[in-house]
Parts: C-alpha cells; sequence; structure tokens
C-alpha cells in the first residue's frame, strides 16, 4: 500500500513539476523566418478626394499593385500602379460621369519589424494623370501627366503560411498643380516571391 501511494504522489509531483517548469523537457519553437526579398502585393479599398476635386467628386474605388524588393528587413525599394475611380457631383454642363486617376511611382519602404509584424512607413515620387478631363470647372484637373508624390503608413502581418502576408494601409497621393489629394485605405495581400 505504501508503495502505491508513494509512487501515485511521485507521479503527481512529476506531473506538476512538468507543468510549473513549462514543460522545458520539449523541442524548442524553430526561430521566427519572415522571408525577405523579391514581392509583389495587390491592394484594394475606398479612395476619395480632399481639395477642390473632392468638392465635385464622390468617393470611389482604389486599387493598386507593387513590386518591390526588400535589401533588408527595414528598407525595401518598390514601384506601385495605382489606380483611383471616383464619380463626379457636379452640376450640368458637362452630365455626372467618372473619371480614373493612374500613377505610377518609385519610392522606398522603410519598416520597423516587430515578430510577425512589419510596421512601415512609405514614400515614392512618379507620374499622376486622369481621364477623362470631365471636371471642366477646375483649372489643372486634365490628362496632362503631373509630377507626383506618394506616402503612406501601415502594417503587415506575416501569416504563418510562409510567402503570404496581409496588411493595411493609410495612403495619400498628389501631384504637382493638380487641384487635389487623394485618400486611401487600403487592405493588402501580398507574396513574397
Amino acid at each position: 500500500m505504501k508503495t502505491r501511494i508513494v509512487s501515485i504522489s511521485l507521479c503527481v509531483l512529476l506531473l506538476c513539476s512538468s507543468f510549473a517548469l513549462g514543460g522545458q523537457n520539449q523541442c524548442p519553437e524553430p526561430p521566427l523566418a519572415i522571408p525577405r526579398g523579391l514581392y509583389i502585393s495587390a491592394n484594394l479599398g475606398p479612395a476619395f478626394w480632399l481639395g477642390d476635386v473632392g468638392k465635385y467628386s464622390k468617393p470611389g474605388l482604389g486599387f493598386s499593385f507593387s513590386l518591390a524588393y526588400e535589401w533588408f528587413s527595414f528598407l525595401a525599394t518598390e514601384v506601385t500602379y495605382n489606380v483611383g475611380m471616383n464619380e463626379t457631383d457636379q452640376r450640368s454642363p458637362p452630365a455626372p460621369g467618372s473619371f480614373t486617376t493612374h500613377g505610377f511611382y518609385a519610392g522606398l519602404r522603410l519598416n520597423l519589424p516587430v515578430q510577425r509584424f512589419d510596421l512601415f512607413a512609405r514614400g515614392g515620387i512618379g507620374t499622376q494623370w486622369s481621364t477623362p478631363d470631365i471636371l471642366v470647372r477646375l483649372d489643372g484637373f486634365d490628362k496632362d501627366a503631373h509630377l507626383a508624390w506618394l506616402g503612406g503608413l501601415g502594417f503587415v502581418w506575416h501569416t504563418p503560411r510562409r510567402h503570404f502576408w496581409l496588411g493595411l494601409e493609410s495612403r495619400a497621393m498628389g501631384a504637382v498643380d493638380f487641384p487635389g489629394v487623394m485618400l486611401e485605405a487600403l487592405l493588402m495581400v501580398g507574396c513574397n516571391l
């Protein structure tokens, strides 16, 4: 009987000690390996205008595609093609319609990696144009290409699926001599190649 009680007590003691020690007998988890290098991303979300263009347009849809290379965990160079589609909100003539703003940018993205997350800030320069020239009351709103800028803040979550990530970004785009600034809130989906 005594041996039975001692055996049960030892088993309970072993179980309690393994829980108290946090399972040190188990293999340690491998270090978190976030792939870096070449990646592509697609972004989608609402887009609206501030400034004079905002007075004559309704909120619309923005989307973009990016190709980038992460040189280090904290620095990437990227090229981005962005499209914003909006409806006009102006009195006739001309009749209300829709217009599309295109932008092509090259720039840098600075990352702050924290576990599976990257907090980031991006900036770039490029060119921007809108078609058709439907907001005739605005000087500078035309199909001509303008020197443009892009800036954004956001975060990325590197999923357990090693090469895929998701994120959110707030972005602003504008151009020299263009009568407005477009703001976007984007859902990001990306893949490291």
